[in-house]
């Protein structure tokens, strides 16, 4: 079986929990801050198991296709440069850019020819928009070819205790060793219900919109300046840190969007002299400078 994820942190966690081993998460070198957990402590924490099957069986089809224009070529100039516009303050010089198209080409030739080998197919899908946008897609890609697909589509919270639960956004914010327990939410995917997500993707391809959001749980076309409203609502009325104030964006609206969007759309906004630049306080950090409001 071929697992599909939607982002590279995602493949990281899939490929850990395909050959997940307790004991060897238990065995090897960790760091702890305060008190040393006990060993019964220890083995809760790592009581998870393995998803199966091999760790090589796992594939990325993380495009960033929330974001840009998406009526081209998946990985073409447009898609090019919106790898700039997201990740260039984070110094990929082009040998990273090439690469990380070089390995989305490669994931994307592995899911066709699992598709037309016979291989079963399982997409890990969330409504993040990037994830979402995803899912379509690869319905797009595999509309024509008859194959088994099954989705697994995350849950909004899961349930630890009676008293407690815990919320997700996304398929990377669960633990590798816990994947395994969602395992039961798969479903298969029918014929019918793939090409409906294929139409749903084309006809997103013809808005040519430069942003997909998820409003009311259905993906649609917005304007760039969609989520601009979240920025400038929450602005604080003294100096502060960039860093920080995307952290507690990140925190406070939980809508599978990236810090690196929401720093996109700060510089946009401190080209526009709605944000001033106090000063650089750590140039090390891509979003290390003080600013304040206009």
């Amino acid at each position: 079986m071929l697992e599909v994820v939607f982002s590279d942190s995602e493949k990281g966690s899939m490929k850990v929990a395909k050959k997940y081993n307790a004991k060897t998460m238990l065995g090897g070198a960790m760091g702890y801050i305060g008190k040393k957990p006990t060993k019964a402590e220890l083995e809760q924490d790592f009581e998870n198991q393995a998803v199966g099957e091999s760790s090589q069986d796992v594939v990325n089809i993380g495009f960033l296709l929330d974001i840009g224009d998406i009526s081209g070529e998946i990985d073409g100039n447009e898609r090019q440069n919106v790898f700039q516009k997201v990740w260039g303050r984070f110094d990929f010089d082009i040998k990273d850019q090439e690469q990380f198209f070089q390995n989305q080409r490669k994931d994307m030739e592995k899911l066709l020819s699992a598709a037309k080998d016979g291989i079963p197919i399982r997409i890990w899908k969330s409504d993040a928009p990037y994830s979402t946008c995803g899912f379509y897609y690869v319905c797009n890609i595999l509309r024509n070819i008859d194959c088994s697909i099954s989705v697994v589509s995350l849950p909004k919270y899961s349930q630890i205790s009676e008293k407690e639960i815990i919320e997700y956004n996304s398929w990377d914010e669960v633990e590798p060793g816990k994947l395994y327990q969602f395992q039961s939410f798969e479903k298969q995917l029918t014929q019918i219900d793939k090409t409906i997500a294929s139409d749903y993707w084309r006809n997103l391809m013809v808005e040519q919109a430069p942003l997909r959001a998820n409003v009311n749980g259905k993906l649609i076309s917005v304007p760039e300046n969609f989520y601009d409203f979240i920025i400038t609502n929450n602005l604080p009325h003294n100096d502060f840190i960039m860093a920080e104030f995307i952290g507690k964006l990140l925190g406070e609206y939980r809508l599978g969007i990236r810090d690196t969007w929401y720093a996109y759309r700060i510089d946009k906004m401190i080209e526009e002299n709605k944000l001033i630049v106090v000063e650089n306080k750590d140039s090390s950090h891509p979003y290390g400078k003080v600013l304040r409001k206009v």
